[in-house]
């Protein structure tokens, strides 16, 4: 099997165009260029070992594609060049971060988002617990936890929706966040979250300034 190097673009545009669960970016070029289906060749000794093997490699296998999804949303949005972990500046509180130079030279909105999000799990960590359970989308819940488990779910309808709303684990926490909300909405989920968790009102304000 040949690798390649293709731009982002690309690759999002191979990821938008996902339809079953576990597809790989092979299977979905060869479906968009509506080229004959071929198994590589790892794919069939795979298929050999699971006739052979049983229960146990197929339960390697749905691990495998759980772990193959994670990766492709991780990639799913444009991020800055810094790994995941450097998303969060270590400020201690909501107030030192919006005057943080890292925070406010972040050029791109969902890591803003995600920085804030970490920096109010980590000062205030139990009402982060009871209002990422409590605020909510009218049809879809805003948090979560456990995004592996879910992913492995085979119900391919709730698992199609969840990858549509692009989860993103939020740095340094035990939970995911939607992302494919726009800016509006981002600010409305961190008001709403800041709010429930009992932050000044001030606070609260300087979001709609600094996303």
């Amino acid at each position: 099997m040949k690798k390649i190097e293709i731009e982002d673009d690309l690759y999002k545009y191979i990821l938008a165009n996902i339809e079953a669960f576990g597809e790989t970016p092979s299977q979905i070029l060869r479906r968009l260029l509506a080229l004959p289906d071929t198994a590589p060749v790892g794919q069939e000794n795979a298929q050999q070992d699971t006739k052979i093997k049983g229960k146990s490699t197929v339960k390697a296998s749905r691990v495998t594609q759980v772990q193959v999804a994670c990766a492709e949303l991780q990639d799913s949005l444009p991020d800055s060049p810094l790994p995941l972990s450097a998303h969060y500046t270590g400020a201690s509180s909501v107030a030192a971060l919006f005057a943080d130079p890292t925070f406010k030279k972040e050029p791109i909105v969902t890591n803003k988002f995600k920085m804030l999000l970490t920096t109010m799990y980590h000062e205030k960590k139990a009402a982060f617990i009871v209002a990422a359970n409590t605020i909510k989308g009218r049809t879809r819940d805003y948090f979560g936890q456990n995004l592996s488990t879910l992913l492995a779910s085979d119900n391919k309808k709730e698992v199609a929706l969840l990858k549509a709303s692009k989860p993103r684990e939020i740095p340094h926490t035990p939970f995911w966040v939607i992302t494919n909300a726009n800016t509006g909405r981002k600010r409305i989920i961190l008001t709403q979250m800041m709010a429930s968790m009992g932050y000044p009102d001030h606070l609260i304000e300087r979001v709609k300034e600094e996303l």
